[in-house]
């Protein structure tokens, strides 16, 4: 473990830096033109700023109304309950969701009956259950069943280099053989063994994701990689990244997330195990901007020595360790490889309150979906722990569904200053367009004047802090102007620096573009 903890141990600290209060920072090279074209920039990290000062770069957590939206809830679906690897697409006006769902075997605590189930709505509030008359399921195919058998959950995406019959891809690991296979389907719905994958050692028992990286032009994936030590209690997982160019053969294997010196040292273990893992990783490259990844890591946490009687009815759980409890912590990177935490270690999306479905689990399912100026992320919550102990407010009764976080567009991470006021300045810009528009949030006092710098920092004529109306509102493209003009498309193509004078507000992202 040592190896990797010296780069992520660098990396975090550059994070930590990176997103607590900003002081007046140095410039590394400020020679460097980022060209940003017109494309929409994130302030995920401190790319983008050169300076600063009474700023601090803050992680933005979705809002959650605790409310159901998918539950195994028909004549079919008795007795199972829904697992955390299932995922969801929005494509052609609906939002789609392929389910794991799960009931229990006599063989033992992790042996399921395992099948894939398909939901659909047109408001991604609403679910309904087909009955697509595809497998048999006790006697009859009037269910919504898609996946039967031994699958063990779905990661479900679209191929863009696939032929049609093969768009839509998916793996999982397989119960009970422990391989890792691949199917396609040309509508979601009929699938059939793509390939059996065998991405090197490290385990895959997790929901893997994979996608197309334009990047390096290739397939990547994003799975588990154990790592086994001696006494085996003290082995732990970590989240790995590899890529592809034909998804049968892997290479350019790197681990991407695990416990970190910080993490280590949260809790003292009685076992010797580390106090938290990451049971994997929904990874994606953020369709918003260029070069902007995020991962989604499910975070495994498991410090406190558990009593003989803690576990269900006859079970001793004597040398595990709880809570046993998952959450979600947001990670952010520019090249789909080198991650940094975001937030000082909170969780993006935490447990829910006691008695509530999702107590004890909370897993974001892949990908999140935008639905107009909003990022949905799913999730599938639980209140029964890693150790099958379920939460004690619930009287007995093992909950678990489906449900929606809501986070706005760009939102993240945002720069934020106080009512007292703060500024930041970004490096020297190369951009495209005759218009410049702030995703920003500001209160009813709060605002934002911009300004723009020629190569010495000096204001651009006609630019200054003096020429510019305050921006003030809530928007995820709120115009800027000046005095005189919005139309900034004089200084296209040359090196120039903005310069945001900030109260009482939160700055998420800026954009040129050619709009009106």
């Amino acid at each position: 473990m040592t190896q990797h903890l010296v780069t992520n141990t660098l990396a975090i600290a550059a994070c930590l830096l990176m997103m607590g209060p900003l002081g007046v920072v140095a410039e590394s090279n400020p020679a460097v033109v980022i060209d940003v074209g017109s494309r929409k920039q994130l302030f995920i990290d401190d790319r983008f700023i050169a300076s600063s000062r009474g700023v601090e770069m803050v992680m933005n957590r979705p809002y959650r109304d605790g409310q159901v939206l998918l539950a195994a809830d028909q004549p079919w679906e008795q007795g199972h309950f829904i697992g955390v690897y299932s995922s969801v697409l929005k494509e052609q006006g609906k939002v789609k969701i392929w389910y794991d769902l799960r009931r229990p075997s006599p063989g033992g605590p992790y042996d399921y009956e395992l099948r894939v189930c398909y939901a659909e709505s047109e408001n991604g509030i609403d679910f309904s259950k087909p009955q697509l008359g595809l497998h048999e399921v006790d006697g009859s195919t009037a269910n919504n069943v898609v996946m039967p058998g031994i699958n063990g959950g779905c990661s479900v995406w679209i191929d863009p280099h696939a032929p049609p019959h093969e768009r839509y891809k998916n793996q999982a690991k397989v119960y009970p053989s422990g391989q890792f296979h691949m199917h396609s389907s040309p509508d979601g719905l009929r699938w059939k063994l793509f390939a059996k994958l065998e991405p090197g050692p490290g385990g895959w028992d997790t929901q893997s994701v994979v996608f197309w990286d334009p990047v390096p032009q290739r397939y990547a994936l994003y799975t588990r990689r154990w790592f086994r030590k001696e006494p085996a209690i003290e082995s732990y997982r970590t989240v790995r990244r590899l890529e592809s160019d034909d998804l049968r053969n892997w290479d350019n294997q790197s681990i991407v997330m695990e416990a970190d010196e910080i993490d280590l040292a949260t809790h003292k273990t009685p076992t010797g195990q580390p106090p938290v893992d990451y049971y994997g990783a929904d990874v994606f490259k953020y369709s918003e901007a260029e070069d902007v990844y995020v991962m989604l890591a499910q975070a495994f946490w498991h410090w406190s020595e558990r009593k003989p009687d803690e576990g269900p009815v006859g079970v001793d759980r004597s040398g595990h360790l709880g809570p046993s409890t998952f959450d979600v912590r947001l990670a952010v990177s520019r090249d789909g490889k080198r991650f940094q935490r975001a937030g000082n270690r909170k969780p993006f999306l935490a447990t829910g309150a006691e008695g509530q479905f999702d107590s004890r689990f909370v897993w974001a399912m892949p990908h999140p979906v935008r639905m107009g100026d909003s990022l949905w992320f799913y999730y599938v919550g639980g209140n029964r722990d890693h150790d099958f102990i379920i939460d004690a407010s619930a009287n007995g009764r093992h909950l678990t569904g489906i449900s929606r976080a809501v986070l706005r567009l760009d939102g993240f991470v945002s720069v934020d200053a106080d009512y007292t006021g703060g500024e930041i300045t970004t490096p020297p810009i190369r951009f495209a367009g005759n218009r410049l528009e702030l995703n920003v949030e500001t209160s009813g006092g709060g605002s934002v004047l911009v300004e723009m710098l020629d190569e010495n920092q000096q204001p651009l004529p006609g630019y200054s802090k003096a020429d510019a109306h305050a921006v003030q509102g809530d928007s995820v493209r709120m115009p800027v102007r000046w005095k005189t003009t919005d139309d900034v498309s004089r200084h296209a193509d040359r090196s120039v620096r903005l310069r945001f004078h900030m109260q009482d507000c939160k700055l998420y992202a800026f954009q040129f573009s050619n709009g009106r």
